[in-house]
């Protein structure tokens, strides 16, 4: 009896890896088969996907070209990418559409207080100008600011005091690679062991819920209206075409891009400042039937939001999660919802997925994310 109890003990580890290995050598994505969209919208608006926080070999850590971002988002069906080297705008010379992209130069600027993306400026701040006052700088060229992965362990933001920024990066890939090996390293041990399996598993495997950057956007939003992007960080290795869909930044406009690159770059970075937009995990599933509407009623001031993923195949899938002042007044699962009654607060809505887990039955990840002020 002993034997038969060692043996069962010996062999089960073994049985339940080898399962592991196969339901992860066989996970599928997308895991729900959602077609990308038209570009137009039922309500007359235009859609548009970006990815926003790329290096090069221009940045002192990055190994990629811009030849191969441009390869990558070009499979991906990208409209834009924005380039954001560390501490210099080298990039700008390469601006406007390749391979049917558009590419826009930022840059990634040190502080000693952590970093931020400079976007729409015509020349690199100075190592002088990154020590105090930047984001007061960037708006005198013209451009506007994004405080990149701001709970990160290495370099995450710390000053609570120049609040001159307009953006926050929410998910950011290389933050979620980092949190992967803190201890216990699990996760991050489970994904390097099996990314040569299947790496969009080992990428869905160190997602977890944003927390502390989510703390963060409150904090922020608290003391002035901010945008929330998202980025892979990307700096050409693992290689582009495997993290560029990682989480998509997706743009709502009133008017059509023209294929002319200076119309475009002013109507895509207009979008963006201007909050129109959300994020989402695009790996896992076609994001781009998302909506959602604020009406206000102007008798009595009060809000109604319409939210949902249109031509979603199955709706039991998804969770509506609608968050205000810190606290979720409303959860609901469906791929669609009207919430009444909403305060004059900013509004934060989440869409959560339900994917397959590679052990037993499934999990429930954060898919999309927007912000509404």
């Amino acid at each position: 009896m002993k034997n038969v109890v060692a043996k069962i003990v010996i062999v089960s580890p073994i049985i339940f890896i080898i399962y592991v290995s196969f339901r992860i050598a066989f996970f599928n994505f997308p895991v729900y088969d959602v077609k990308p969209q038209a570009s137009k919208r039922p309500d007359g608006t235009y859609h548009y996907k970006g990815a926003i926080h790329l290096h090069t070999n221009y940045s002192h850590d990055g190994i990629g070209t811009v030849s191969e971002i441009l390869l990558a988002a070009s499979k991906a069906d990208l409209n834009f990418v924005i380039i954001t080297d560390h501490n210099n705008l080298s990039i700008k010379s390469y601006e406007g559409y390749k391979q049917g992209v558009l590419l826009i130069a930022g840059m990634e600027v040190s502080t000693p207080y952590g970093h931020f993306l400079a976007i729409d400026i015509d020349e690199p701040l100075k190592e002088s100008e990154r020590s105090d006052y930047f984001f007061k700088r960037v708006k005198s060229k013209g451009g506007f600011s994004i405080v990149a992965h701001p709970t990160r362990h290495s370099n995450p933001w710390t000053d609570k005091k120049n609040l001159d920024f307009e953006g926050i990066e929410l998910i950011n890939l290389k933050s979620y690679f980092e949190d992967s090996f803190k201890p216990p390293f699990l996760r991050g041990i489970i994904s390097t062991l099996y990314s040569p399996i299947n790496f969009r598993w080992s990428m869905l495997n160190i997602l977890t819920y944003p927390r502390k950057e989510i703390e963060f956007l409150n904090d922020a939003l608290a003391t002035h209206p901010v945008f929330i992007t998202c980025g892979s960080d990307a700096h050409g290795k693992p290689p582009y075409d495997k993290v560029i869909d990682f989480c998509i930044n997706h743009i709502i406009t009133d008017t059509p891009l023209t294929n002319d690159p200076i119309t475009d770059k002013k109507i895509i970075l207009s979008a963006i400042k201007n909050g129109s937009l959300y994020i989402a995990n695009d790996f896992i599933a076609s994001a781009d039937g998302f909506y959602a509407y604020m009406d206000v009623n102007p008798t009595d001031n009060t809000r109604t939001l319409k939210i949902g993923v249109r031509d979603f195949p199955n709706k039991d899938a998804l969770k509506i999660n609608v968050y205000s002042n810190k606290k979720r007044i409303f959860s609901q699962k469906s791929n669609s919802a009207v919430v009444k009654g909403l305060p004059i607060t900013p509004i934060r809505v989440e869409v959560t997925i339900e994917i397959p887990s590679v052990i037993l039955g499934k999990k429930e990840i954060l898919w999309i994310t927007a912000l509404i002020l």
